[in-house]
């Protein structure tokens, strides 16, 4: 049988460039998940994620809007509304939004209250302007409100509930 390398002691490993990590300590690293380790290094802030957001197009026609108040001893404020653009249903944060931080914030629809199908996806930051596409097989006729919710703890970060325009 052929030798292999070990990957977890090559010198370019992309899971500790600067210092060689035990066996142990890499496997549990990858296995709290990127979430944990993306809250642990940036203080509880949303980081970036890889796909890029929706763009709202010219044309674009908002139907719905509504204020955000923070929830579970959160701080929320600004404003979220639906747009629809070039074909596409988008909830867009507005520039107004700000956020206080919690470790594991998502972006989701709700009807009387958080629906856990409907996360669009990790909070991008915790002020400004942010979009998120729609998930395909949603209705956003079936939802009048926008929810931060922490997925970690299962508890309400924030809402917003919309008003058709």
């Amino acid at each position: 049988m052929p030798h292999r390398p070990d990957p977890w002691s090559s010198p370019s490993s992309r899971i500790a460039p600067a210092r060689r990590l035990s066996r142990r300590r890499a496997v549990t690293l990858l296995a709290t998940g990127p979430g944990l380790l993306a809250a642990c290094g940036t203080g509880g802030r949303s980081t970036p994620v890889a796909a890029p957001p929706p763009v709202i197009r010219d044309g674009a026609r908002t139907t719905a809007r509504g204020p955000f108040r923070g929830l579970s001893d959160h701080e929320t404020s600004g404003h979220a509304r639906v747009v629809f653009s070039a074909g596409e249903v988008i909830i867009e944060l507005e520039d107004d939004f700000r956020f206080d931080g919690a470790p594991d914030p998502k972006v989701a629809l709700g009807n009387q209250g958080f629906d856990p199908n409907t996360i669009l996806g990790p909070l991008r930051a915790n002020e400004g302007q942010q979009t998120y596409a729609l998930k395909a097989g949603l209705d956003i006729g079936d939802y009048f409100e926008v929810w931060l919710w922490c997925e970690r703890f299962d508890v309400p970060l924030g809402l917003a509930p919309l008003t058709l325009t």
